[in-house]
């Protein structure tokens, strides 16, 4: 598979469409974290083909490195503080929290590290083959954790449409496996995750039609016991 800044803004594009049409739709507070996922991942597929025109000579030097800086903050330090943290406003019972809870641990453990390597530098990216790979100074055992970070807390959910959005992007982690290399996987993986994102819309809209019938439902009922409260006694 071959990847591009073509590719890359090409996924940016849609990711803030789909970001835009989720902004719209009504939801519980608890998932405003969980909304915003598809527009982290549009402003870093739009970082990464920043980067590819950058090694193509297109951009300047200075463009470059902030790119660079911002994607390995959103990749490396962000996600695995950011997404323990969604499923964990979202979950309702206990055993699962505290799953959810450990993960968060780790994933602050992990995050921070990251973000201390990328700070102290230094930080590179290249061209491998048809991929980026990302150079970061941070300690390889690290990447277990992070990968139960980023990955765990959506399995551990109790919403079904969470489970498998948890699933599929323990499987991209697989198949980023095969189609990288060790260099090119954060960006392969983070590439498949990005379009996964946008699959997003549809729990977030099966939410919004659930809150509507029981909107619905409420107002009915209210409706229904008001009625009964003037005409009851009328009807005795």
């Amino acid at each position: 598979m071959c990847f591009s800044a073509e590719a890359s803004f090409a996924a940016s594009g849609v990711l803030g469409a789909t970001s835009m049409a989720i902004a719209r739709l009504p939801k519980e507070r608890a998932s405003r974290p969980l909304a915003l996922f598809p527009a982290i991942f549009a402003v870093h597929q739009l970082t990464e083909g920043i980067l590819w025109l950058g090694h193509d000579g297109v951009v300047p030097d200075g463009y470059d490195s902030a790119a660079l800086y911002l994607y390995a903050i959103i990749a490396f330090s962000l996600w695995p503080m950011l997404v323990p943290a969604s499923a964990f406003l979202l979950e309702a019972e206990k055993g699962r929290r505290r799953i959810v809870l450990a993960c968060q641990v780790i994933g602050l453990g992990v995050g921070l590290s990251y973000l201390v390597a990328i700070v102290r530098g230094p930080v590179s990216v290249a061209a491998n083959c048809c991929g980026l790979s990302y150079q970061v100074r941070a300690p390889w055992q690290l990447g277990v954790p992070y990968l139960l970070a980023v990955s765990l807390p959506f399995l551990a959910s109790s919403r079904r449409s969470l489970m498998l959005f948890g699933a599929a992007v323990a499987l991209s982690a697989g198949a980023a496996a095969l189609a990288a290399s060790n260099q090119t996987f954060p960006s392969v993986w983070c590439f498949f995750a990005a379009l996964l994102s946008g699959s997003l819309y549809l729990h977030f809209r099966a939410e919004a039609r659930a809150m509507g019938h029981a909107q619905s439902e409420g107002i009915v009922s209210g409706a229904l016991a008001h009625w009964v409260q003037r005409h009851g006694p009328t009807l005795q």
